[in-house]
């Protein structure tokens, strides 16, 4: 009889420091202190079907160089989807899109339109899926006509994109804006920092991309 109580004690112990030790592992996993062992990983198969890479594809089969690729790119968008005004006033619809930037694309190429931060989502997306290096700028402009000059907040985005090793600006809803109809205004695709920064400031000002960078200040008295 003491023989079994001896054991029954030491199978509930062995029971209790084996929860203890569980918790123990669970609570240091919460808060980031508990390293599990690695997992092994298994490798996804690719979907075959992608279509911003395949569209990308479609527009620059005639082109050589990134450079070719990337104007070819500017001017399928600038050709194939229009300013959004709808949206622009509607936050119901804003509400529906801007739920991320991959909900923009996809509503972008559905839909055939988009606002400044789908054009520059869009060209990013086709460039990076054909290895182009870009990124997407957020900051404040002077070039939208009718759009008031919001300075406590960012009220515009654009594109940088690197070509041959250097980094240039572009901004695809200006070359459309100010485009006759039948063409963007291809000044605003590769332009000049010296000139893109009379127009554009970005929040990150190293995206200015200029030798001797100006303040905000200043940018706002030009």
């Amino acid at each position: 009889m003491v023989i079994l109580k001896e054991k029954k004690y030491l199978i509930v112990l062995l029971i209790s420091v084996f929860f203890y030790a569980e918790m123990r592992g669970q609570s240091r996993n919460i808060i980031g202190t508990y390293t599990p062992p690695k997992a092994k990983t298994v490798k996804k198969k690719k979907s075959k079907a992608n279509p911003i890479a395949n569209l990308a594809k479609s527009i620059t089969v005639n082109s050589h160089s990134d450079s070719e690729k990337v104007y070819a790119i500017y001017r399928w968008i600038a050709a194939n989807i229009r300013y959004d005004t709808e949206l622009r006033f509607s936050k119901k619809l804003q509400k529906k899109i801007y739920i991320s930037e991959e909900n923009v694309v996809e509503n972008v190429l559905d839909r055939r339109m988009a606002l400044c931060g789908g054009y520059a989502f869009l060209f990013r997306d086709l460039c990076e899926s054909i290895n182009i290096p870009v990124a997407v700028i957020n900051g404040f402009t002077k070039a939208i006509e009718g759009q008031p000059k919001n300075y406590k907040q960012p009220n515009h985005t654009w594109n940088a994109v690197k070509l041959n090793g250097k980094w240039q600006l572009l901004d695809i809803t200006c070359a459309i804006s100010h485009g006759n109809g039948k063409a963007p205004d291809d000044f605003w695709i590769l332009t000049r920092p010296e000139n893109f920064i009379y127009s554009h400031y970005p929040e990150n000002p190293r995206w200015t991309l200029l030798n001797s960078r100006i303040s905000f200040t200043d940018f706002k008295k030009r």
